[in-house]
């Protein structure tokens, strides 16, 4: 079990009470499966709440990059209005709610997964190391952040984090967007695609992700980093992966039962329902208490990434606005496996400056919905471009913890990451271009 989080007396009122508000977020994202009549703005209103609740914790950069989004997203609106675009205010404030509740609701997966037990001994080399991504790579393909944080924090405990060590865990992880229902990732691509079929997309990214994983093992046990024969890393502990096994086969049961159902919205639900039955198994009568104290000092940690993804939700539909505006039209008539590698590499290439993926795919996605795409082909063009496009981000969350925390170069892990980020990015262009040629009716279903 992970170790209990600080007492919540550290955490400032506003801020307990910003992350209630995020909890009342997950419970309306699935409230409103049930009642259609539902208006999805006020969900969008309670996030905005819980982000001004939040604001005196950001730091200056994540303030400037909310407000900038936000703005331009405002002035898009404005704009779109005045042509006589309408429902945008509503869109702006629900555009991203499901994607804020669905990571919130996944957070508290903490609860239950293992942690490495203090008195395991390291192991090195080769299999050392692909025991290391294997692991983190599991683990992050449903808890998130909080894998790479926990599997830092155990191989930094002799001696400072290495940079080969970082690299694998980034790499591991965030490669992860690929194909988990779990990842921000996929709730955008689901947002944008909203017919998309979940299993086609996850058959595709399970071997890209497999073959990602085989590119880093083969880097980081080249001759350049000694062949890794001093990787330290350690056993992957099978007893420890049933939360991600029964989480995965949840979502995709649930789904194919009652295909009308977001995935957004089941994975809200079971990802806490899961927890609390766990821990009422394990804990007993403790579980709401441990439930509690995740909310009070976990969750206001989540609070800047929040608000950049519900900034980005006001910028979508000021891009549509925009859209309207000007009557804009994109430089293709359709858009296929040669538009769709085309955006892959605008994507990637616009993190490796630094916007974070969401950016691109927020203004991108409002302008290629009225071209009628194949919703799975869109779909994986979103979910590819986060998966190999964050790892090489300057403003990447989990690069900036990992620098933060453990001192290593964001430089030399960024050099690292785009020659992994450009690999995988002619490999998922070319896949792009076979799925359109080879799937030619994809859209019309």
């Amino acid at each position: 079990m992970t170790g209990a989080p600080a007492p919540s007396i550290a955490i400032p009122l506003s801020a307990r009470l910003g992350a209630w508000l995020l909890v009342a977020v997950v419970a309306l994202v699935i409230l409103a499966e049930f009642f259609p009549a539902y208006p999805d703005w006020f969900t969008g209103v309670i996030a905005w709440a819980a982000v001004a609740l939040f604001w005196p914790r950001f730091a200056f950069r994540q303030k400037a990059v909310v407000l900038a989004l936000t703005l331009a997203g405002t002035v898009g609106i404005v704009a779109g209005m005045v042509a006589g675009a309408g429902g945008l205010i509503a869109r702006a404030l629900s555009q991203n709610t499901p994607l804020t509740g669905m990571l919130v609701a996944v957070s508290f997966l903490q609860l239950i997964t293992g942690r490495p037990a203090e008195g395991e001994r390291l192991e090195k080399g080769p299999r050392a190391l692909a025991n290391t991504l294997a692991g983190v790579h599991l683990f992050g393909a449903v808890i998130n952040y909080s894998a790479v944080a926990i599997f830092a924090e155990r191989l930094a405990a002799r001696r400072p984090l290495a940079l080969e060590q970082a690299v694998g865990l980034s790499q591991a992880f965030i490669i992860g967007a690929m194909w988990s229902p779990f990842y921000g990732s996929m709730a955008v691509a689901l947002t944008f695609a909203p017919r998309t079929n979940l299993l086609v997309v996850m058959a595709i990214g399970v071997p890209l992700t497999l073959l990602a994983l085989a590119l880093t093992w083969a880097t980081l046990s080249s001759a350049r980093y000694g062949h890794a024969r001093e990787f330290e890393g350690y056993p992957l502990r099978l007893d420890a992966l049933w939360v991600p096994a029964v989480l995965a086969a949840s979502v995709l049961l649930v789904h194919a039962v009652a295909p009308q159902w977001s995935v957004l919205a089941i994975i809200a639900a079971l990802a806490p329902l899961v927890t609390f039955l766990t821990l009422l198994a394990t804990d007993g009568n403790r579980a709401p208490a441990r439930m509690r104290m995740l909310v009070e000092t976990r969750i206001p940690e989540m609070g800047g990434e929040m608000a950049l993804f519900i900034a980005a939700g006001v910028l979508s539909a000021g891009m549509a606005g925009v859209i309207a505006w000007l009557d804009l039209a994109l430089p293709f008539t359709r858009f296929g496996g040669v538009e769709a590698a085309l955006t892959l590499a605008l994507i990637v290439f616009g993190a490796w400056l630094g916007f974070h993926p969401i950016i691109p795919v927020s203004v991108l996605g409002p302008w290629i919905a009225p071209l009628n795409p194949d919703p799975n082909l869109l779909a994986m063009t979103c979910i590819m471009g986060w998966a190999i496009g964050l790892p090489a981000c300057p403003m990447s969350n989990t690069l900036l913890a990992l620098r933060a925390r453990h001192g290593v170069s964001l430089r030399a892990m960024l050099a690292a990451n785009r020659k992994f980020s450009f690999v995988m990015l002619v490999v998922c262009a070319g896949v792009l271009v076979a799925y359109a040629h080879f799937v030619p009716t994809a859209a019309a279903v």
